[in-house]
């Protein structure tokens, strides 16, 4: 244990810099997360909705491109068609650098994957849950403020989460989450105690993700007043599961009450009339450059002036 979180984060990763892609579903493909690692970040696979043969194939892709760390995201109401245990047993099979958590209660996965090697981060969405990831065993704690987009469970800003959870989990290292898409954001958290920040919108909107091009070109053009907090259907989960996405322009089209991705080879209409997962950072997103650039220019505002 070291008294410089960010180091102590570096090393458990083994990263370069402490810029995390969040694992965004299904636009998280091997192409997006070899590129993230490959730039000293650390790039997640995300598994929603994918079976265990897909995910195994996935990370081998992945691990094809790039001798770098990287990490896959799991989310149980979202563990594709063979459940999110069979995407388990391939993670512990596989053993990627990382296994990152997100909405559930992982006192009986986490020791699992520790056994494995791996490194264990858990999402949290409050204080109380930050405590009991960290008693569970987690190694990185990711606090999400209620600016993040896609499906969210703090009911507070990152401002006012981020300090509280690093405080009450002390010595683990906390990443933050929600509203980070430029540098200034990045230097925030940090000030805050953060070891590092856990990144969405903004690696959605990169060259390498899997996102539709209206999709990134939404992001481009929005705005920080464009997004909404919303309890309503939102693809392939529960009725009534919080998130955040950009609103539907059309107040008398239907499909503007789902809110979800939209992936290559979607169609077009798909990506115009849906409501599209974004957080509030994604006023500061102008530009759709390589994921490179974007760690370079996010991981550039830990670097002393």
């Amino acid at each position: 244990m070291t008294d410089n979180p960010i180091r102590e984060l570096l090393d458990l990763c083994g990263t370069e810099v402490p810029v995390y892609q969040a694992g965004l579903g299904g636009i998280a493909g091997p192409e997006l997360a070899a590129a993230v690692s490959e730039a000293g970040g650390l790039g997640h696979l995300g598994g929603i909705r994918l079976s265990a043969l897909e995910l195994r194939d996935r990370i081998r892709a992945t691990r094809a491109a790039t001798d770098r760390p990287f990490g896959v995201n799991l989310v149980p109401p979202g563990g594709g068609p063979d459940g999110f245990e069979s995407q388990l047993a391939v993670v512990l099979e596989e053993c990627p650098r990382v296994l990152s958590l997100f909405w559930g209660d992982f006192a009986a996965v986490i020791p699992r994957a520790k056994a494995a090697g791996i490194v264990t981060m858990v999402q949290v969405g409050s204080r109380g849950e930050a405590v009991k990831a960290a008693r569970d065993g987690a190694d990185v704690i990711i606090a999400q403020g209620l600016e993040a987009g896609g499906h969210v469970r703090s009911v507070v800003g990152l401002m006012a989460l981020l300090p509280a959870v690093v405080d009450a989990v002390l010595p683990k290292p906390v990443l933050a989450a929600g509203g980070i898409g430029d540098p200034r954001a990045v230097r925030a958290a940090l000030a805050l105690g953060a070891a590092g920040v856990w990144v969405g919108t903004r690696f959605v909107a990169s060259g390498e993700s899997l996102a539709h091009d209206i999709y990134k070109q939404r992001l481009v053009e929005a705005g920080t007043d464009d997004t909404a907090h919303s309890h309503l259907y939102s693809y392939g989960w529960r009725f009534g599961a919080p998130h955040r996405a950009l609103r539907g322009e059309n107040k008398l089209d239907p499909l503007r009450l789902i809110a979800g991705g939209a992936r290559r080879g979607d169609k077009a209409s798909h990506a115009r009339r849906i409501r599209l997962y974004a957080g509030q950072g994604v006023g500061a997103i102008a530009d759709s450059p390589p994921a490179a650039e974007i760690v370079r220019r996010l991981g550039a505002a830990h670097l002393p002036a």
